[in-house]
């Protein structure tokens, strides 16, 4: 069973309609939160008391963060109905022009995102005035200096001395400049694939031994090549040969 009651009924209805509610029912009960029903406390107690004595289990529909907690604080089963959020704000944005004083009140009430904006505008908008009013009793004038379009060109004769000489700016009739010799440790670490080298001038040298171990001799033009295993390549400095 669902009961709705709205604000234009009264309290004597509202408390004869749950009369007559047969016992041991389940209802469903909805009141306008605009309604006087919640200007006193003590006609929630007085709503509980019914229910318990004709043992009638109750769930109250509620829309707004005031009618939900006057009823949970009584104890009272709730089933709390968010409204859209479009909806508050197509009806905060109406109360804001058709009853600013409502609207004041759910703000403030609510204490959340909207009332900071909300009192933060206010502000601005009281500092806003006074600053016009600023303005207006104190007026000012604006100057603009433009510099000319004709450029002209101007060389210093700078001279630049020690730091360290402190005498040179006293006897000095120029525009000088003080400088600095400082040294900075640099090093550099080079690291390259020495397949990418074409040139060198002081190629290493080593020395190869080979054995021949055929019956036949064997023998090396000039500039024979020898490759190592990680990549380094030797060339040798004359022909030779080797004996079987």
């Amino acid at each position: 069973m669902k009961l709705f009651f709205l604000k234009e009924h009264s309290l004597y209805k509202i408390f004869k309609t749950l009369e007559k509610v047969p016992d041991n029912r389940t209802v469903h009960i909805f009141i306008d939160p605009e309604h006087a029903f919640f200007d006193n406390e003590w006609r929630g107690v007085q709503i509980k008391e019914l229910l318990e004595k004709k043992h009638i289990t109750a769930l109250f529909i509620t829309k707004t963060d005031k009618a939900k907690y006057f009823f949970s604080s009584l104890g009272l089963s709730v089933s709390h109905q968010e409204k859209h959020k479009i909806v508050k704000i197509l009806r905060l944005i109406y109360n804001f022009f058709f009853n600013i004083k409502r609207f004041h009140l759910q703000v403030y009430a609510q204490k959340n995102y909207i009332f900071y904006a909300v009192f933060g505008f206010e502000v601005f908008f009281v500092l806003l005035i006074l600053y016009l009013l600023y303005s207006i009793i104190l007026p000012s004038a604006r100057v603009n200096i433009s510099p000319t379009n004709q450029a002209e060109n101007v060389i210093y004769n700078v001279r630049y001395y020690p730091e360290a000489d402190l005498n040179y700016q006293k006897t000095s009739r120029y525009l000088s400049l003080p400088y600095q010799q400082q040294f900075l440790d640099y090093k550099y670490d080079l690291h390259t694939n020495v397949s990418n080298i074409k040139y060198m001038q002081h190629p290493s040298e080593g020395k190869v031994v080979l054995f021949n171990k055929t019956d036949k001799e064997l023998s090396f033009l000039v500039a024979t090549k020898f490759s190592t295993e990680d990549g380094r390549m030797f060339v040798s400095k004359k022909a030779f040969s080797i004996p079987a």
